[in-house]
């Protein structure tokens, strides 16, 4: 994108697709996402000033979705301090999503992706993330939050976050926070929309996985025996919460902690799920990278990522418990997910020693 000042990769709805082939070098489009000429934490010099700018709404109070959008919500959450969350996706029409690798779906240029929080019924903050060139590196993709404002009729970009935003303890994150956590899950960058977080049935008006391959959105779509049967069944084996707590750690802690990230030599921990080893739980990656293995990063004295049948000795639930600045996860939450450690606690204790 170096030296290429002002153009732009615009993400209009239904008459411009987003597939990159319209673009403009005009200094003041109507519409779109600037492409920044310097570093990928450099504020770009034209940027949509509002949420209903980046195609979400039809009027500023994004009372109304534009058309084109689809509502989707993942299996396993992402914990954001009890916030309540709103998530929607635009794929380019025509484009597909590239499913050849299940795990590693690859999005066309023009996805946009939003998601929402909202505090005591109070809209906080609201997310995009964009594709907005063809490559591989991170100058492809876009980040930004647009923080509501108290009359809940407007947004307005936060480049650098906002402490405790619209009178709620939420803090929103600033574009080079929303880049540490997306850069680690490479290479699609993409969270919560993927073969394991879709294949379920959906609530109606969200997309899930059976929906998109009926929408002939993937390029590779997978098969089922019925279409009662999940895509990608979990093997409960004799661990009631396997799947659970799995599925909590792919959502909450794999976006660092995989091959791909910048801390995986520091923690050579992988807790993705993939869709061939979720039938047999001793070959996930997270039984076979955190379960009775040795860590030299002691916490309370133990040494053991997940301590077979016990997890007051596991690092792992050292690290999630912990109060000071070796608590899990380590950007995006304040506090302890009550509702999580149960999950981890009895999955831990259910592993025979």
């Amino acid at each position: 994108m170096g030296g290429m000042r002002g153009i732009w990769v615009l993400l209009a709805l239904c008459a411009c697709g987003d597939d990159g082939g319209n673009t403009t070098t005009s200094d003041a489009p109507t519409d779109g996402i600037g492409i920044d000429e310097g570093t990928p934490d450099g504020p770009p010099p034209y940027m949509p000033a509002t949420l209903a700018e980046t195609g979400l709404c039809l009027d500023a109070g994004c009372t109304q979705i534009a058309p084109n959008i689809h509502a989707y919500a993942p299996r396993y959450e992402l914990y954001s301090d009890t916030a309540e969350k709103k998530r929607w996706i635009y794929l380019p029409p025509g484009t597909t999503i590239d499913t050849s690798d299940m795990d590693a779906w690859q999005f066309p240029v023009g996805t946009k992706l939003w998601k929402e929080f909202i505090r005591g019924g109070t809209r906080v903050e609201t997310r995009l993330v964009a594709r907005i060139g063809a490559g591989t590196t991170s100058q492809d993709w876009f980040y930004a939050a647009y923080v509501w404002n108290t009359a809940q009729d407007a947004t307005v970009w936060a480049e650098f976050g906002e402490q405790n935003a619209n009178g709620t303890d939420h803090d929103v994150p600033g574009k080079a926070l929303c880049r540490q956590c997306h850069e680690n899950a490479k290479p699609n960058r993409v969270l919560g929309v993927s073969a394991i977080q879709l294949d379920f049935d959906g609530e109606v008006g969200e997309l899930d996985l059976a929906d998109l391959i009926t929408m002939n959105a993937l390029s590779a779509p997978p098969t089922r025996a019925s279409t009662a049967d999940p895509f990608f069944p979990f093997d409960a084996g004799n661990h009631v919460s396997v799947a659970p707590a799995l599925g909590y750690m792919h959502a909450n802690c794999s976006h660092c902690h995989n091959p791909t990230s910048s801390v995986v030599n520091n923690t050579p921990l992988n807790l993705q799920l993939t869709v061939a080893t979720v039938g047999v739980t001793s070959t996930t990656p997270a039984y076979m990278t955190a379960v009775d293995v040795t860590t030299v990063n002691l916490i309370n004295g133990h040494n053991k990522l997940v301590y077979k049948g016990d997890a007051s000795l596991s690092v792992v639930m050292d690290r999630f418990r912990a109060t000071d600045g070796n608590r899990m996860p380590a950007a995006g939450t304040e506090f302890k997910d009550d509702d999580g450690d149960p999950i981890l606690e009895t999955w831990i204790n259910s592993i025979p020693p």
